[in-house]
């Protein structure tokens, strides 16, 4: 598990310090502190040189046009200076740190006996290079943006957990969620009485009281995030978590559907949660989730903008008790 994250001269970081990560890591802030730009920073990280999470960064979290290099990789710099390298390192809790550099010009100095460093791929026409060992299999991350899921490519994602013979622990997930649900399966129907299409695969759910097998898009936004979660986790054996804007197209009244389900998620996945947000009621009840678990296992990490750079600050367990009852602005 992540314990602590560094990052420098990336994004609007200067110098960015979290020293306390917990199991569940909350990050809130105005607009424009950064908090998207931690979770591209564990994706630099925490990714394989080669994969698509890395090489379609740019589009993941915001739409880029044009030349990626010009308009996206360059940019990663704080300030776009590109006279600096950038670094982002993290310590485990049983393994030695880890870092990633990225070095725009081959003449620029790394801080670093050459000994110990490795290639880590290219990022458009930006060298980089990793610093210590991270094992892939246990820092593997999944990733939500705030886009919408697709119902045929969850569908799809479904399959491959059915395949997996894992479908009946979703179920079992989602049942402490939705009681009534008994079964979910894969199903694809042609439109108006025509022969079934492949392109159209939908997940329909068995419900008790009901007499037909239902779509599961007509459950509810929190039932269908938390099912595009624990699938992606099923399929994709992540352990790491990170998701933009967590209350993005949710309506309040789920909030606490879904934070227990995440809750339910880091432990049965054994996975490390990284969200962000701008609701203070998400706050209140990832806050009210965590305290049904011991130990307490969330943190939430408030980002501000000091002078030119941004810094990060821990509001623990009992500060944020005493923000609900002073009715503090924490957001």
């Amino acid at each position: 598990m992540l314990k602590s994250l560094h990052i420098k001269n990336f994004r609007g970081f200067r110098d960015l310090q979290i020293d306390s990560l917990k199991r569940v890591n909350l990050l809130t802030g105005q607009n424009n502190t950064g908090k998207t730009g931690v979770l591209e920073a564990l994706v630099l990280l925490l990714s394989e040189p080669e994969s698509n999470q890395r090489q379609l960064l740019p589009n993941l979290f915001r739409p880029v046009g044009g030349d990626w290099n010009e308009n996206y990789w360059k940019w990663l710099f704080n300030n776009r200076k590109l006279e600096n390298n950038l670094e982002i390192k993290v310590s485990f809790d049983n393994r030695d740190d880890f870092s990633v550099i990225l070095q725009p010009d081959p003449q620029i100095p790394i801080d670093y006996d050459s000994a110990l460093l490795r290639p880590f791929g290219q990022l458009g026409h930006i060298n980089c290079y990793g610093v210590g060992y991270r094992q892939p299999i246990k820092s593997k991350p999944a990733i939500f943006s705030t886009k919408p899921s697709d119902p045929v490519q969850d569908a799809i994602d479904f399959n491959r957990v059915v395949l997996k013979k894992r479908n009946k622990q979703v179920e079992e997930l989602l049942r402490q969620i939705e009681p009534r649900l008994e079964t979910l399966q894969p199903l694809q129907f042609g439109q108006f009485g025509q022969p079934p299409q492949p392109s159209t695969p939908l997940i329909y759910a068995g419900i008790s009281g009901l007499s037909e097998m239902i779509p599961v898009t007509q459950l509810g936004q929190g039932f269908n995030r938390l099912l595009d979660i624990y699938s992606e986790l099923v399929v994709a054996d992540a352990k790491v978590l990170l998701i933009d804007e967590i209350e993005n197209g949710l309506h309040y009244s789920v909030l606490p559907l879904v934070w227990k389900g995440l809750f339910l998620a880091a432990k049965e996945f054994d996975v490390q949660i990284f969200a962000t947000t701008h609701s203070w009621e998400c706050i209140l009840e990832a806050d009210k989730a965590a305290r049904e678990w011991e130990p307490y296992e969330l943190e939430l990490i408030r980002l501000d903008r000091v002078n030119e750079d941004i810094k990060a600050t821990i509001i623990d367990q009992g500060a944020l008790a005493t923000a609900k009852e002073l009715k503090w602005e924490m957001r």
